[in-house]
């Protein structure tokens, strides 16, 4: 009798534990989705509140600009979409779309062009786009100074001056210091400072007028500096685009780019900062 009584109890005490257990597995489940639920309710609630800015960048600036989308955006909750190019399309496409939210380009002018179509509002500057010789590694048509650029066979690439700033200034260059027959060494022309690289260290030229930051840390290349007396220097600007419906948000941006912080990201890829 004390045996069946023994066996009776430890059944129900098995069958007791093994609620409990049941329980406390289901109420730790339940815990884990729970959890789980405010953590994608927390996430899509973010992604509701992420702004996104669509900027207009000069392509010779990609580098800084793309540190910059990551560190605003991170900080800002803010995504940053690009349209890259020469400045010459970047206006173009700005005139047609009449959509966008900041405006940057390596050239004041450039950027004043865009200011008297009533395409953007009023810029700050950022930082200097330093107009250069480059040549490839061991300047094989051992070039010096810019009146190299006009002696007989030599090959340029240079930029094309509707198309981009650094090509416009160029040409300014050359007419300020009366070497325009410059351009009868010229081989080929690009719409960007990335294409006009591409084709010199590809052994297409001699040498191309380029920015000095556009070949910083190329080991493919060599720069030859242009007297300060024969240069035309170039400020980088940038300011909020007239169409844009987050213009104080577009403003925070080109603020955070003209701001120290912003400033030394360029600089880590070239850049001197204007003072």
């Amino acid at each position: 009798m004390l045996k069946k009584i023994t066996a009776i109890a430890l059944s129900v005490f098995l069958s007791v534990g093994a609620t409990a257990c049941s329980s406390n597995k289901n109420n730790e489940s339940d815990k884990q989705k729970t959890e789980s639920s405010i953590q994608k309710d927390a996430v899509a609630k973010d992604n509701e509140k992420q702004e996104t800015l669509f900027v207009y960048s000069g392509a010779g600036l990609k580098k800084p600009m793309d540190e910059i989308a990551q560190k605003f955006g991170k900080e800002n909750n803010v995504k940053i979409e690009y349209s890259y190019a020469g400045s010459a399309q970047l206006i173009a496409q700005l005139e047609t779309s009449q959509k966008g939210d900041a405006f940057i380009v390596g050239s004041e002018p450039i950027y004043s062009k865009a200011a008297e179509k009533e395409l953007v509002g009023e810029h700050k500057t950022v930082a200097h786009h330093t107009p250069a010789i480059v040549v490839p590694k061991g300047n094989p048509a051992n070039i010096e100074k810019l009146e190299d650029l006009d002696k007989d066979g030599v090959k340029l690439v240079l930029g094309d001056k509707e198309a981009n700033a650094i090509g416009k200034t160029t040409q300014k260059i050359l007419e300020k210091n009366d070497l325009k027959s410059v351009n009868d060494n010229v081989v080929s022309t690009a719409a960007t400072v990335n294409e006009m690289i591409m084709q010199l260290t590809a052994g297409s030229a001699d040498a191309t007028v380029a920015t000095k930051d556009s070949v910083f840390g190329n080991e493919d290349v060599e720069v030859i500096e242009i007297d300060p007396n024969k240069n035309i220097d170039q400020i980088i600007s940038g300011g909020t685009v007239t169409y844009s419906e987050k213009k104080d948000l577009a403003q925070e941006l080109i603020d955070y780019i003209a701001s120290n912080e912003g400033k030394q990201i360029f600089k880590k890829y070239g850049f001197e900062p204007v003072k």
